[in-house]
């Protein structure tokens, strides 16, 4: 799949499809992408000041995790999910473009920026252009986090299973796949100093449609005792001072 048949995939996509799933308060996908979510936000300086997230899709992660005393900036290339962020969560200091994710200038600088479940659907060849766009958008100091899945894991089963049977194929769009390794690498090459990547996700979401609240204690033991095998994976990284 190339740049121009993934665009025509996300603006087909019905907008705020994920934005409603986050909403819906129950089901597998529901805990998948609130604690995804979650995950994210916890990764972030506790107060940024100025925050980017690329590849924004419908507005979920600024809108319902970043408060009103920072300003935010969400950006897709995809229109219809741009004016779906626009109409549920615009508002002063939360703003969302329409762009290419691929050198995205800004005139101010971000002490945080986040990219959640895009980097795996861009050609391989683009990842370093990706990524060295963040680094840019960054001030020195500036955190980065970055989630996408873990195909060291029982994920591409998973993502199978999921394309074959539910509304989204993902075998189609993932074209770009990252291992923990692969991941670390990339981003080093990039200018980037990276300070963890940790992975989340084994068996506890696929709880979450008999029970929530078995679902989330069982996430709870896994990031404990099961490191390094989940689904997902969730690297920080920091631009480096003096660069």
């Amino acid at each position: 799949m190339n740049q121009e048949s993934l665009t025509r995939v996300y603006e087909e996509m019905e907008p705020g499809y994920y934005d409603r799933v986050f909403h819906r308060g129950r089901g597998v996908q529901w805990f998948w992408q609130r604690h995804r979510l979650r995950l994210a936000r916890e990764s972030l300086p506790a107060e940024p000041k100025r925050i980017i997230d690329l590849g924004c899709g419908p507005g979920t992660f600024l809108g319902n995790f970043v408060n009103g005393r920072s300003y935010a900036l969400g950006v897709d290339f995809a229109e219809p999910q741009i004016e779906y962020a626009r109409s549920h969560y615009g508002r002063p200091g939360l703003d969302f473009r329409k762009a290419d994710v691929i050198g995205f200038e800004h005139e101010l600088p971000f002490d945080s920026a986040v990219s959640i479940e895009l980097i795996e659907h861009l050609p391989r060849d683009r990842t370093r252009a990706f990524l060295e766009t963040l680094r840019r958008l960054l001030e020195p100091g500036g955190t980065l986090v970055l989630v996408t899945p873990n195909y060291a894991s029982a994920w591409p089963i998973t993502e199978r299973l999921v394309s074959r049977f539910g509304a989204v194929d993902y075998v189609a769009q993932h074209i770009n796949r990252f291992t923990r390794d692969r991941l670390i690498a990339e981003t080093v090459d990039a200018g980037f100093l990276v300070e963890s990547c940790r992975t989340f996700f084994v068996v506890a979401p696929f709880l979450a449609a008999a029970s929530p609240y078995v679902a989330e204690r069982l996430l709870a033991v896994e990031d404990a005792l099961l490191p390094g095998i989940g689904s997902e994976l969730l690297l920080v990284a920091r631009r480096p001072w003096g660069s």
